[in-house]
């Protein structure tokens, strides 16, 4: 694993895990990118943003699901909970 970074906040400095942090921004990164084809659709009702939609849409919001949940269980068996 990567070593702990440090992220401040207002009651003093948490430890959180630099992969974890990761996984978190490209699980924003998947679900914006999908509410932009959504967008899209909605705007612009054409046959190719229609198939991105119902193609990769669900599959970015899996995907971000995913990650999130790796993210759950990794800080659920850290603090031994699981």
């Amino acid at each position: 694993m990567s070593e702990p970074v440090e992220a401040g906040n207002a009651r003093g400095a948490a430890v959180a895990d630099r992969g974890a942090v990761t996984l978190i921004r490209l699980a924003i990164l998947s679900t914006a990118l999908a509410l932009v084809i959504g967008l899209t659709l909605l705007f612009q009702e054409t046959p190719l943003v229609f198939t991105a939609f119902m193609v990769l849409g669900p599959g970015l919001l899996a995907l971000a699901f995913l990650l999130l949940g790796i993210v759950i269980l990794r800080e659920l068996r850290s603090n031994k909970i699981l």
